[in-house]
């Protein structure tokens, strides 16, 4: 939170490389931005994201749309970013993050297809421990680019569950299991599920079939990252 505190109060210097950031950029300067290597072109990021949850889980659980800004590993400038908005109070990065997803949608004028966005939830304490929710802040930050409300409350996260960080998937099978439930509001026809990371897809599957219960008819997915197999 130190960190994030220092950002805000003197937010003119790259959160990576500590350069002074040129005008129009905001937190993260050009140079690391191109260190995070992104797919290639518009829908590679979400044919991975459609074959990591394909390897996964059945057919069923393979969303009809997808997209992915970056391949993620446990290392290097995109984690350390993703680590500075997840745990270090950055928030601000999370709409950063969220307008270029949302860019990413609308270059295939795939936006028009949703009612609404919807971000994965945090359980009520785990959302005390880190003061927000990273999920809503890219889905803000999507929102103002796609013009598209964010749902938050069709949605509940009902577990208080652990890190799914080094866990097997089965074990993360087990952890999602029962985590989620419709939420106080019914859920829109055609939502756009909002999450950081996609490992498994474990936790994506377990939100969507939530919101399919709380009527949605179509759930796709949109995440920063797809983690990449490390040999």
């Amino acid at each position: 939170m130190l960190e994030g505190l220092a950002h805000l109060l003197f937010p003119a210097v790259c959160i990576l490389c500590r350069k002074p950031l040129d005008k129009g950029e905001e937190h993260i300067c050009a140079g690391c931005f191109d260190e995070f290597n992104p797919f290639p072109g518009a829908i590679a990021g979400g044919l991975t994201l459609q074959s990591t949850v394909r390897g996964h889980f059945d057919e069923q659980a393979v969303p009809s749309a997808a997209w992915s800004l970056y391949p993620y590993q446990s290392s290097g400038t995109l984690h350390e970013a993703m680590h500075s908005m997840k745990y270090g109070g950055l928030f601000p990065l999370g709409e950063l993050f969220g307008k270029k997803l949302g860019e990413l949608v609308r270059q295939g004028g795939d936006s028009v297809a949703f009612d609404a966005i919807v971000p994965v939830p945090l359980h009520r304490l785990k959302r005390i421990e880190r003061s927000y929710n990273q999920s809503e802040a890219i889905a803000s930050g999507m929102a103002g680019v796609l013009r598209l409300p964010v749902a938050t409350e069709c949605l509940e996260r009902c577990l208080y569950t652990g890190t799914q960080t080094g866990l097997g998937m089965e074990a993360r099978r087990e952890n999602m299991a029962g985590a989620f439930r419709p939420g106080r509001k019914r859920s829109p026809a055609r939502v756009l599920l909002v999450d950081d990371v996609l490992t498994t897809g474990a936790t994506m599957v377990a939100a969507a079939n939530a919101l399919k219960t709380a009527g949605a008819v179509e759930v796709a997915f949109a995440t920063i990252a797809v983690t990449e197999k490390e040999g």
